[in-house]
């Protein structure tokens, strides 16, 4: 009996309940752990695999396509006559510099006009700030689809339709970004305004020699944002665009696709082609981007 209780006494003493406790916390948080890694790489497959086969798919000829039952990989890695046919059938490599160029111009213009917009907008007291903040905000909230005419007939009056300048137009200045600089400058202590003031600084000098150091990864995320969505750009760019020379790549990617069928094999292989730039883009600027998010989850 004496035994009995001495372990009793042992079994239940802080120590080993505490021991026992935190095994069982750290067993829990391994679990947890696991799941998130699995339902993460469960969704990075599923991210992928369109990728994967869009990029195999063109290395397809159009009987492989075809070819029942299905078939996964291509007889030859090494073809690339898809990709030759692309350039061979369209002026591809036009269709690029004019997506690159119009992306290139609306990105730059964004970015230039929405840090000084916030930048205003996140350290100057005027009256009405508050209203044309919000209203501003309020033009997201505007389907793009519902002012297409009036921009169309403004477009057209003003000589620009089937130019650079008609397709990149209504993406000169960005809502989004506006609201993005506010939010990314508005938390810049303002004292290192004041000091930089008492050292003689014009406001211009500490815009761009204090401020913009300091949202540079916010910076970063609208270039990126902003050129993958003009880059992607299709609508606008039908109504505004006729002559083949002035096409960007979206509309490059119709040429293989018709009434009676579909060139999968060139449609791939162009889509691949035209998912190189914006890979290139986000891997060398994916640090800045980290460095927002990172950012904006500390401030919050």
């Amino acid at each position: 009996m004496a035994n009995l209780s001495e372990t009793r006494r042992v079994l239940g003493s802080p120590s080993i309940a505490a021991r026992a406790k935190a095994r069982t916390t750290v067993t829990k948080t391994l679990s947890l752990r696991w799941v998130a890694i699995l339902l993460v790489a469960c969704g990075a497959i599923t991210a992928f695999f369109p990728f994967f086969w869009m990029a195999i798919t063109s290395l397809k000829t159009a009987p492989e396509i075809q070819r029942v039952p299905l078939q996964i990989f291509p007889d030859t890695w090494a073809n690339l006559e898809n990709y030759r046919e692309v350039f061979k059938r369209e002026p591809f490599g036009r269709y690029l510099f004019n997506s690159a160029l119009v992306a290139s111009i609306a990105a730059i213009s964004s970015l230039v006009v929405s840090s000084l917009a916030g930048y205003g907008f996140a350290k100057f007291r005027f009256p009405g700030r508050d209203f044309f903040f919000f209203a501003i905000i309020g033009i997201l909230m505007v389907p793009f689809q519902s002012v297409v005419i009036p921009l169309y007939g403004w477009v057209n009056r003003l000589g620009l339709l089937d130019t650079y300048l008609g397709i990149v137009a209504p993406d000169l200045v960005s809502v989004f970004g506006i609201f993005l600089m506010r939010q990314a400058i508005e938390v810049i202590p303002g004292d290192y305004m004041d000091a930089a003031r008492i050292d003689g600084c014009s406001e211009f000098r500490i815009f761009f020699q204090v401020v913009l150091p300091s949202v540079r990864p916010a910076m970063a995320t609208l270039l990126i944002i902003k050129f993958m969505w003009n880059w992607n750009e299709f609508f606008w760019p039908l109504v505004v665009v006729n002559s083949p020379t002035m096409r960007v790549v979206t509309m490059g990617l119709m040429s293989f696709t018709n009434i009676y069928f579909i060139e999968y094999n060139l449609l791939t292989a162009a889509a691949v082609i035209s998912v190189l730039p914006i890979l290139i883009i986000f891997l060398t600027l994916q640090k800045w981007v980290v460095q927002a998010v990172v950012m904006s989850g500390l401030k919050g």
